[in-house]
């Protein structure tokens, strides 16, 4: 293959063998056993439970190459950018995640600017995903088995790859992300983007699969209300699941948004199945009161009733879905409310405390795969670590399934604390997210 194609179905199969390393032992496959008392990860061979303890890990980068910016985690050399993966610090971080017993990696698969085009690869050339990009993310699932580290890759933030052969479908145009989720084509090309990478991994390298702890749909999945079909409100539209619904209506407008969200989730699982029966899917979500919004008064996605235009679909509406685990994630964002107000009000907004969720919960884990503290709420990190062991001891308590910090060591990201600001008191204080005895 040349540099600039990549996949559009499976490849021939190559070898398991990695540069320099040998042949890799497989991991344990992850799986969920349903219970009563809450829905768990196993290790499904050992039966053992499996806590989701980790972080994310990112590379931020601007156009003039300097730090911040968009994600460049995996990026590879274009005729217009240059590489940005650097797999000794990935190598750095393994190691001191193995090391201190944590056992999670979560990253983006991400391809939406031009100075980072990422699994997008050359905007004209690139027929499906952009291989040198996957070849990176396959050094990256090496060295996290060899460290038995799990990756949790998210597919960006709703987009296509930001190249013509997903684009042209759209007339160009990654903007309309309400409509990859809810008309036909969207859902295709979206189920396409995200299968065509599981593809890619079974082919070249299908020992690393079960370094997977499973795939996500999206980092924070969301609607917008100013956008298609939403912006409109009145007529009617017909969604990918064949259903029509009157956009004048409060309710028919919400059920667009939540049975769209379930056809398409149910679309992406069936595709992901058919490669590998024991992949996991999930789905990431902020809670709608980091966007003022609640269950109770926000219903239809009514494009002039609040200033953020952003609807996360809520816990339960997800979980009445074909998903197999949901991940939330939580931020503090008002000095006016306490930490514990905070995480209380978070989860409430998206119907964690409803009675639906607890039956939910008996099929389905629940982890928060972000968690962090800015600086413009916590003054120093020492403050920051300090509460976020409340809000640790506090998710904990709900019997989570995991906890995965934001960020291990973005620093190019100034806004918050991170991990390796100090990594010993961090440690020291947090550990592997375990719930806090004394």
């Amino acid at each position: 293959m040349s540099k600039t194609s990549c996949l559009k179905g499976v490849v021939a199969v190559a070898t398991v063998a990695t540069a320099g390393a040998g042949t890799l032992e497989p991991l344990e496959r992850i799986g969920i056993e349903p219970g009563k008392d809450g829905a768990q990860f196993v290790l499904k061979d050992s039966e053992t439970p499996f806590h989701v303890s980790g972080f994310n890990y990112i590379r931020l980068r601007k156009e003039d190459g300097t730090p911040g910016g968009d994600h460049s985690t995996f990026e590879a050399d274009t005729e217009f950018s240059k590489a940005d993966y650097d797999p000794d610090r990935a190598e750095a971080m393994f190691q001191r995640l193995e090391d201190s017993g944590y056992n999670t990696v979560r990253v983006f698969i991400i391809g939406r600017e031009p100075f980072n085009p990422g699994i997008a690869g050359e905007y004209k050339t690139t027929k499906g995903l952009y291989e040198p990009y996957m070849e990176n993310v396959l050094d990256f699932l090496r060295r996290a088995t060899r460290h038995n580290i799990r990756v949790f890759p998210t597919f960006g933030d709703g987009e296509l790859p930001n190249n013509d052969y997903f684009l042209k479908r759209f007339n160009g145009d990654n903007e309309e992300k309400n409509l990859f989720i809810l008309s036909a084509e969207g859902v295709d090309a979206r189920v396409e983007y995200i299968t065509s990478f599981l593809s890619y991994i079974k082919a070249k390298e299908p020992a690393v699969l079960p370094t997977l702890l499973g795939l996500q749909c999206q980092n924070e999945a969301n609607l917008e209300a100013d956008k298609l079909p939403f912006s409109r409100i009145e007529g009617n539209f017909t969604a990918a699941n064949g259903k029509t619904y009157d956009l004048s209506s409060t309710e028919e407008r919400q059920a667009l948004m939540d049975e769209g969200y379930r056809y398409y989730h149910g679309r992406v699982v069936d595709a992901v199945k058919a490669i590998d029966p024991e992949m996991l899917v999930s789905e990431g979500v902020f809670v709608p009161a980091a966007v003022g919004k609640d269950t109770e008064n926000s219903a239809g996605l009514w494009p002039e009733k609040y200033r953020d235009k952003r609807y996360p679909p809520t816990l339960t509406s997800l979980g009445d879905g074909p998903l197999d685990c949901l991940d939330v994630h939580i931020y503090r964002h008002n000095r006016r409310k306490s930490v514990e107000e905070a995480v209380k009000h978070s989860l409430d907004s998206t119907g964690f405390y409803a009675p639906e969720m607890a039956e939910i919960r008996k099929m389905k884990p629940i982890i928060v795969g972000e968690f962090g503290a800015f600086d413009f709420m916590e003054k120093t990190f020492e403050e920051g670590v300090d509460n976020m062991v409340i809000v640790r001891d506090l998710v904990l308590k709900e019997r989570v399934n995991g906890m995965l910090y934001w960020t291990y060591d973005c620093l190019e990201q100034k806004l918050l604390w991170h991990a390796t600001d100090d990594w010993d008191l961090f440690y020291s204080k947090l550990g592997t997210f375990e719930l806090d005895k004394d």
